[in-house]
């Protein structure tokens, strides 16, 4: 097989990652008009669940390229690691020290969506090469399960900034951020990137999506709220889970 233009490759990454991301947004930010505040902690939990699934899967995947007999790779998962979540922590420290929180209302759902911009770009990595490979065809069914699983990444990008109100400048941005490094990440696998980037994308991402997972669970996980965040948990997980296996079985390809 030829290798794929350059067009061909952002073609791939707006479809898999851009426009689902904000189709999920867009679906966010309707449902969480018309609910009640009492269903606040079921959305926050379900951000939590989304962003945990997350997690787990590039931790597993910046696992599976280290080599127990290549310290190096060691080295770089860690670091990556260190990075993505003491340094989001540090971050935020300097800016509490500058601004005042109230100020930066939606500052927890631009974190979000870094840490899925992050996944993604390793998520488009895999997708470039494996199209350059000729490893699967890119069928309509195959492009549904990609909608439906990255579609769930906007709705835990909105479901963090609770009854603040998102503007569609925020909301472009937002959904800028999280789905367009899938476009960068399958151009640059074009280039043939070494494994050492790769687990620096992946782990990174894993960083920054742990310090999120952690913070948005210190302000729901309270006391009258536990029984929701649970629920919302589990439906993120679940959501993730079964869009990931809609894909496998339409496409023969693990997201």
């Amino acid at each position: 097989m030829d290798s794929p233009s350059f067009i061909t490759l952002i073609g791939l990454g707006i479809v898999a990652g851009v426009v689902p991301v904000y189709l999920g947004i867009g679906l966010a930010v309707g449902t969480t008009r018309w609910v009640s505040r009492e269903w606040e902690g079921f959305f926050v939990g379900t951000a939590i669940g989304v962003l945990a699934y997350l997690f787990f899967d590039l931790t597993h995947e910046a696992v599976e390229l280290t080599g127990a007999r290549d310290p190096l790779s060691w080295l770089v998962f860690l670091g990556s690691l260190f990075v993505g979540l003491v340094g989001l922590v540090v971050l935020e420290q300097l800016q509490q020290n500058r601004y005042r929180p109230a100020s930066m209302p939606l500052s927890l759902p631009y974190w979000i969506a870094l840490g899925m911009g992050l996944h993604n770009l390793g998520e488009g990595l895999s997708l470039g090469a494996s199209y350059a490979q000729g490893a699967w065809d890119l069928s309509v069914l195959l492009l549904v399960g990609f909608a439906l699983h990255n579609g769930t990444e906007g709705f835990g990008i909105i479901s963090a900034a609770g009854r603040t109100p998102i503007s569609w400048k925020d909301a472009g941005l937002l959904g800028l951020i999280a789905g367009a490094p899938t476009c960068l990440g399958t151009v640059i696998s074009g280039y043939d990137p070494s494994p050492y980037f790769t687990i620096v994308c992946y782990t990174l991402g894993a960083g920054s999506l742990l310090y999120v997972i952690l913070a948005l669970t210190a302000i729901a996980y309270t006391a009258t709220r536990r029984l929701q965040v649970s629920l919302g948990i589990f439906a993120g997980i679940a959501a993730m889970f079964l869009t990931a296996m809609v894909l496998t079985l339409v496409g023969g390809v693990r997201s």
